[in-house]
């Protein structure tokens, strides 16, 4: 293993999990982080905010999949199986088959749209209610 790419320290005094800080002294091991980290993530996955928060974002997304999926299939359904109604010229060489192959764009920029909504109403303050209750949970620390 060569030690500048992976970033490892030079010195070798250093016990394994254990660093130096300036001005002496040593931080907590690593392996207690993590295993303080598994015990919040633990917690975590099994607090009932988290598993409704989960749940609505799952339900979220599949209703926004189906729409943007039912837009698509419909324009190519349309394609393969009414020719006679996409020719249908609307102003001069412009027919409806463009504006619904154009009308793909505006579809996915609404759908993301809606999608940042609907988060920002219904996921982001249930998350942020579950982040602000396991950060004061941890002891005063932040664990990312």
């Amino acid at each position: 293993m060569v030690e500048y790419m992976e970033g490892t320290p030079k010195r070798r005094d250093v016990r394994e999990g254990e660093r130096h800080r300036p001005g002496g002294g040593e931080t907590r091991s690593r392996g207690g982080l993590e295993a303080d980290t598994a015990r919040v993530c633990e917690r975590v996955s099994i607090d009932p905010r988290f598993m409704m928060l989960r749940r609505r974002f799952a339900v979220q997304t599949a209703i926004l999949v189906v729409l943007f999926l039912g837009g698509y299939m419909t324009y190519l359904l349309l394609s393969a199986y009414a020719r006679d109604f996409m020719g249908i010229p609307i102003m001069g060489p412009i027919n409806v088959a463009l504006l619904l192959g154009i009308g793909q764009f505006p579809l996915t920029f609404l759908l993301a749209w809606a999608f940042h909504l609907l988060s920002v109403r219904t996921l982001d303050p249930l998350a942020e209610e579950l982040r602000v209750g396991f950060e004061e949970d941890v002891e005063g620390r932040v664990i990312d």
